[in-house]
């Protein structure tokens, strides 16, 4: 099976999604171990495609609901088969495999969680109107509470469609019915702990936020965000696996699924009022593109996630002096780099950053990551 190319179907706005895109790698990763490469399809080539050149299995990831119905439903037409990556099988039919985390079981962690913190007023916040892990994330919160018999009703979720900003508006007059919010990533908590910082509402002295993806971002933001990990590279390199075990066996001829569920676990900071804060990582973004990566605020959240995934130890140690008002030639000599060095690491993170220099890059700190983030609040 070596140099065999294996094809996957992909929403473009994966592109912009950081979980998808490293799902992505994953499967590109894996499948070059195994002398393979990938070809990609994105949503908008479909009507082109001679699926007669293709294998009998192809591989599916994406965001949008729509999209993975219509892939699943062209493949099909084709006598093809689909391994889902990044999206749960079950609801696709009998003959579609996948390798997923379980957005149910992540939901209800969390919500089990919040309500052994306490919690009896549960609403979520910033869900995606057409996103199909919003909508299974939606759903599986609902069963979840309902497990305490308490209820999630229609009015407790706040949904956006072009915007986020959209869904935090309409829920801060009323933010005060509420002690939780679960949000379904750390983007959208960053950007909505901030919205709510605006308006005088405090995380987590007044309400608990909590969220998915256990970004770098939500590790340094202050408050740090309370949130599920999901390793979406192993999700990638689990599908390829899907992939090669249905082309190598009898199964590819027949309507056989397989269904691999990659673990996920919570990590307790600050903003569920942990004072113990654990720091995290993430994957490089791709340039925005959709709605929600258009929108200034995410934006500039998506560039800060990049420049802080991209530093090694001495850049770190940089940024630390930086913030903390020390100049070029104090930070050469504690570093002991010379002033060179120090103008190419900088102008590197000022890149990564997307930002046009010192100012910029401690203005974007301030906004982003709130007072007493670890840039501007550090013990030796």
């Amino acid at each position: 099976m070596r140099d065999q190319v294996v094809p996957v179907f992909y929403d473009e706005k994966s592109f912009t999604s950081p979980q998808y895109a490293t799902t992505i790698q994953g499967i590109r990763s894996a499948a070059g171990k195994c002398g393979m490469r990938i070809k990609l399809f994105p949503d908008t080539h479909f009507d082109g495609i001679d699926f007669s050149q293709l294998p009998p299995i192809s591989i599916v990831t994406g965001i949008s609901m729509p999209f993975i119905q219509k892939a699943i439903a062209r493949l099909r037409e084709n006598d093809r088969f689909a391994v889902l990556a990044g999206t749960d099988s079950e609801q696709f039919g009998h003959d579609v495999s996948c390798a997923t985390p379980s957005r149910r079981t992540e939901t209800q962690q969390l919500v089990n969680y919040l309500y052994n913190c306490g919690k009896r007023r549960l609403a979520l916040v910033g869900f995606g109107q057409h996103s199909i892990n919003d909508n299974f994330r939606y759903h599986a919160a609902m069963s979840a509470v309902a497990a305490w018999g308490l209820f999630l009703r229609e009015k407790d979720v706040w949904l956006w469609e072009h915007d986020p900003m959209e869904s935090f508006a309409k829920f801060v007059p009323v933010a005060d019915q509420y002690d939780s919010v679960i949000c379904p990533n750390d983007m959208v908590a960053v950007y909505f702990i901030e919205y709510l910082r605006k308006n005088n509402i405090h995380v987590p002295e007044q309400l608990y936020v909590a969220s998915f993806g256990n970004l770098a971002i939500g590790s340094f933001h202050r408050p740090s965000i309370t949130s599920m990990t999901m390793d979406m590279l192993c999700v990638g390199e689990q599908a390829f696996s899907v992939w090669r075990y249905l082309m190598k066996s009898e199964h590819t001829q027949q309507r056989v699924a397989l269904k691999i569920t990659v673990p996920s676990r919570i990590l307790i900071r600050e903003s569920t009022g942990s004072t113990h804060i654990q720091a995290g990582a993430g994957a490089v973004f791709p340039t925005p593109q959709d709605y929600f990566y258009h929108n200034p605020t995410i934006a500039r959240l998506v560039g800060l996630e990049n420049c802080i995934n991209q530093r090694d130890a001495t850049d770190m140690n940089v940024l630390c002096r930086l913030m903390e008002q020390k100049s070029y030639e104090q930070i050469s000599e504690e570093l002991f780099i010379s002033s060179s060095t120090l103008r190419y690491r900088l102008n590197k993170i000022f890149a990564d950053a997307g930002v046009r220099g010192r100012h910029e890059f401690e203005a974007l700190i301030h906004e982003s990551l709130g007072p007493g983030n670890p840039f501007t609040d550090r013990t030796e």
